[in-house]
């Protein structure tokens, strides 16, 4: 049966799916894909980050752009992002059952953040699944960590106690330089795709070598977001640039997936897991 296609009004929300989104974690209509990443100076595997995907009953997979905001309206992403968090542990630390030691990443919304009892929700999920917390990555986008320092400051203590990474995302150089993120206790900063598209020009490049040396001195990795071809790859890697992750590697799959990706690149890649 063809799917019924999602109507969605001049303002882009779907209005279709509103109603149905209060439903989708109860009738576990949620689930998590995995895109890999790689260590661009070893070619070695570097982790995974984990993406929410929705199965709609009529619609099928829906695009998390369609549905993410209206879950954030709705308050929905509070409970939606513990179940994503809990997952992802749960996820990570069967892998590392299975002898694998890589990265889990996980997006974090501003609403959770604002939460007082979110380091509370992330140290259960680390003591649920017994994940290792130096290998659990919390992203935050780069306006989520600067709309108010001071307060961001004190809800990331706790997380840094708990031992965990953060990473900031979608971090484009033109728009603010990294010493905008100096203060924060930030383990990786993620350069937009939009922006990693550009790298084989040359002022681009140099944005990026500046970038990679200014990192150094601040203990920051730095991670390639979107990579597409060889020719992004090698000019990273001459950059120095530490992570890299796109479609050139891997879409993002389901765990049972990964699992297959895991066992080929082992095979073909003989680099470390």
């Amino acid at each position: 049966m063809a799917k019924k296609p999602v109507n969605s009004d001049a303002n882009g929300e779907d209005q279709d799916l509103t109603n149905d989104l209060a439903l989708a974690l109860e009738t576990d209509q949620f689930f998590l894909v995995y895109q890999p990443t790689i260590d661009l100076q070893t070619d070695a595997f570097a982790g995974v980050e984990a993406l929410i995907r929705w199965r709609h009953p009529d619609h099928g997979v829906v695009n998390p752009l369609t549905f993410i905001a209206g879950l954030e309206a709705s308050g929905q992403i509070i409970p939606v992002g513990r179940w994503a968090l809990n997952t992802a542990c749960a996820q990570g630390a069967v892998w590392h059952a299975k002898g694998y030691r890589f990265a889990v990443s996980v997006n974090i919304s501003y609403m959770q953040l604002d939460r007082a009892e979110f380091a509370d929700d992330v140290a259960a999920a680390l003591s649920s699944s017994r994940f290792d917390p130096a290998l659990l990555v919390l992203e935050f986008s780069q306006r989520t960590l600067t709309r108010d320092a001071e307060t961001t400051l004190r809800q990331l203590a706790p997380l840094v106690a708990l031992g965990v990474r953060l990473a900031v995302d979608d971090f484009a150089p033109g728009d603010s330089p990294l010493a905008d993120l100096e203060r924060f206790p930030i383990d990786i900063v993620k350069l937009d795709k939009g922006f990693i598209a550009g790298i084989t020009n040359a002022e681009v490049a140099a944005q990026i070598h500046n970038l990679v040396q200014r990192a150094r001195t601040m203990k920051v990795q730095i991670f390639a977001s979107g990579i597409e071809d060889e020719e992004q790859v090698k000019r990273l890697q001459l950059e120095e640039v530490d992570i890299g992750q796109g479609f050139f590697f891997s879409t993002p799959h389901e765990a049972v997936e990964i699992d297959r990706f895991l066992e080929d690149f082992a095979i073909f890649s003989g680099k470390p897991l």
